[in-house]
C-alpha cells in the first residue's frame, strides 16, 4: 500500500516537472520566433528602403522594340545605324537569302541576322556590345555573323564586276580627254590584326600593321575588281602583277586601259601621268597649268581621282576599315571584300546617298585649309604649246603627247576666248587668273550659302552662284559670272 502510494507520488511529480519543462521550452521558442520574425521584419523594411531591386526584364520584348527602331523607323536611323535605306536593307535580305542561301534560324530571323552584321561592320562593335542591345548570346551573334558573312561572298561575284554606265554633267567633262578608259586604280591599306610571327611581314611603310588591296572602278564610282589578302609591305605594283596573273584575274579588253598614279608604270592597259611633275588636286588649288605636262597632269587627276573618292566613301562609310578589329586574318580579308561588294550594292539602290553628300559639306573646310597652307601666287591663264618638239619612244608614252597634241589648240583657244573679263571701272579686257584670296572669298561666300539653305540635293542652287559671282565680282573689281563660280566649285570637286 504505501509502495503504491510512493510510486504515485513519483510519477505526479515527474508529470509536473516534464510539464515546467515543455512549459520552459515553448517560451523559450515562441522568444526564439519572435526575436527571428523582428529581425526578418526589420531586414525587410531596411532592404525595401535602401536596396533597389533589378526589375525582372523581358528580353524578347526589348529585342522587337530594338530592331523595329532599328530598321522599321526612320530613314535617318537606319542609314545612321545600318547605312542603307530601308528599302536597300529588305532587298538585300532577300537577295541574301535567294541567292546566297542564308537560312533562317529557329530563334533568328534573316532580317536580325543581316541587321547584326551589318551594325558590326559600319561601327566596328565587339561582340559584347551587340549582346547588349540585341538581347542574343554571343555564340549566337558569332554564328549569324558568319553565316551572313559566307551568303554574301556567294553573291559577291554579282556585283564586283565590270558594268555598263553613262556619264552625265561634270563627270563626262572629266573622262571626256580619256575615250578607251574605263576606270581607274590603286591600292589602299587596311588596318588588321595579326599574329606577333606575322607583323613583318604586314608592316607596311608607315609602321602600321596592314593588308594593302587593290581596288579598280568604274567613273561611276562602283568597283569592278578587289585583290585584298597582300601583305602591307607588298608594293601596289606587286600586287597588281598578282592580280593580272592569277586565274581570277583582272581582264583588260583590248584597246582599253585604266588610270594610275605615278608609282605603276607606264604600259599597255594603264596610263600613269609625268612623274616629276605637279599633279596631285591640292597642288592646283590657287594655280593653273604652266607647260603641257602640266595640263595633262591635271586632267589625268582629276579623272583618276575617282579611285580615292571611292575609297574615301568606303572607309567612311564602314568603320571596320578604318581600325584594326578582333577576327581572324582570314575573316578580316573576307570582311573587307564584303565591305566592297556593299558598297556596289548601296550604289545601285540608293540614289542619294548620305556619305557623299557629307563629303561636299566637308569639302570647303578642306579647301580653306589647302589655301591656308600654300602662300599666295598670282598666275598667268597662258599654257605654252611645247607638245610638237617632243619625240616619243614608247607606246603609252606617245599616248601623252597625240592627247596633247589633239586638245590642245582647242584648249589655248577657249582660254583666249573665255580667260578675258571686263573690268567694272574702265570698260577694258584682261586676263584674269582665280588666286588664292578669291577662292579663300568663295569658300567663305558657299559656307554662308549653305548655311541659308541654298544647297540642295548635291547641288548648289542658282541664287548661290550668282550671288557669289556679285561679291567677288565687287572685292575684286572683275567682273565673274555664274558660270564661273560654279566651274570653279566643279574642279574643287575633282
Amino acid at each position: 500500500m504505501e509502495s503504491s502510494i510512493v510510486d504515485a507520488s513519483a510519477t505526479s511529480r515527474k508529470r509536473r516537472r516534464d510539464e515546467e519543462e515543455e512549459e520552459e521550452l515553448e517560451q523559450v521558442f515562441f522568444i526564439i520566433v519572435s526575436v527571428v520574425t523582428m529581425l526578418l521584419g526589420a531586414l525587410t523594411w531596411y532592404h525595401d528602403k535602401y536596396f533597389v531591386k533589378e526589375p525582372a526584364r523581358n528580353l524578347e520584348l526589348e529585342r522587337h522594340s530594338f530592331l523595329n527602331r532599328l530598321y522599321k523607323g526612320t530613314k535617318t536611323d537606319c542609314i545612321e545605324q545600318l547605312r542603307v535605306s530601308k528599302k536597300a536593307f529588305f532587298k538585300l535580305c532577300r537577295i541574301l537569302q535567294e541567292k546566297g542561301q542564308l537560312v533562317k534560324t529557329k530563334n533568328v530571323p534573316i532580317d536580325e541576322a543581316v541587321a547584326m552584321f551589318l551594325h558590326i561592320l559600319a561601327h566596328n562593335l565587339k561582340y559584347r556590345v551587340v549582346h547588349f542591345s540585341y538581347c542574343r548570346s554571343m555564340e549566337t551573334i558569332s554564328r549569324q555573323f558568319k553565316n551572313v558573312l559566307g551568303a554574301i561572298m556567294k553573291v559577291s561575284k554579282e556585283y564586283l564586276k565590270f558594268h555598263e554606265y553613262n556619264l552625265e554633267g561634270s563627270v563626262e567633262n572629266k573622262w571626256r580627254w580619256f575615250k578607251n578608259s574605263i576606270g581607274a586604280l590603286d591600292g589602299i591599306h587596311i588596318p588588321i590584326t595579326v599574329s606577333a610571327e606575322d607583323r613583318p611581314r604586314y608592316r607596311n611603310r608607315k609602321g602600321d600593321i596592314s593588308t594593302n588591296v587593290l581596288g579598280v572602278c568604274g567613273p561611276d564610282l562602283r568597283f569592278i575588281y578587289v585583290l585584298p589578302g597582300w601583305e602591307g609591305s607588298a608594293g601596289d605594283s606587286r600586287v597588281l602583277r598578282d592580280a593580272l596573273r592569277r586565274q581570277n584575274c583582272l581582264h583588260i579588253p583590248n584597246g582599253k586601259y585604266f588610270l594610275v598614279d605615278a608609282g605603276y608604270t607606264n604600259g599597255p592597259g594603264f596610263l600613269a601621268p609625268y612623274r616629276g611633275t605637279r599633279y596631285h588636286l591640292n597642288e592646283w588649288i590657287g594655280n593653273t597649268p604652266q607647260n603641257y605636262k602640266e595640263l595633262f597632269n591635271l586632267r589625268h587627276a582629276s579623272a583618276r581621282n575617282v579611285i580615292e573618292r571611292s575609297f574615301g566613301v568606303l572607309k567612311k562609310r564602314w568603320s571596320i576599315l578604318r581600325t584594326p578589329s578582333f577576327f581572324d586574318i582570314k575573316t578580316q580579308i573576307r570582311i573587307v571584300n564584303a565591305c566592297f561588294m556593299l558598297h556596289n550594292f548601296i550604289r545601285d539602290e540608293q540614289h542619294s546617298d548620305p556619305i557623299l553628300e557629307a563629303q561636299d559639306l566637308e569639302l570647303l573646310s578642306v579647301v580653306d585649309n589647302e589655301l591656308i597652307n600654300q602662300q599666295m601666287e598670282r598666275v598667268t591663264n597662258n599654257i605654252r604649246d611645247e607638245v610638237t618638239t617632243i619625240q616619243a619612244t614608247e607606246e603609252w608614252t606617245r599616248f601623252h603627247y597625240f592627247f596633247l597634241s589633239r586638245e590642245m589648240e582647242s584648249s589655248n583657244e577657249k582660254n583666249k576666248s573665255s580667260g578675258k573679263r571686263k573690268m567694272s571701272s574702265e570698260g577694258t579686257r584682261s586676263y584674269f587668273a582665280w588666286n588664292l584670296e578669291m577662292e579663300r572669298v568663295l569658300a567663305d561666300v558657299l559656307r554662308d550659302q549653305r548655311n541659308l539653305g541654298n544647297k540642295g540635293d548635291g547641288n548648289w542652287k542658282a541664287v548661290a552662284y550668282s550671288t557669289a559671282a556679285q561679291i567677288l565680282s565687287k572685292r575684286f573689281g572683275v567682273h565673274f559670272m555664274a558660270d564661273n563660280v560654279k566651274n570653279r566649285f566643279k574642279l574643287w570637286r575633282t
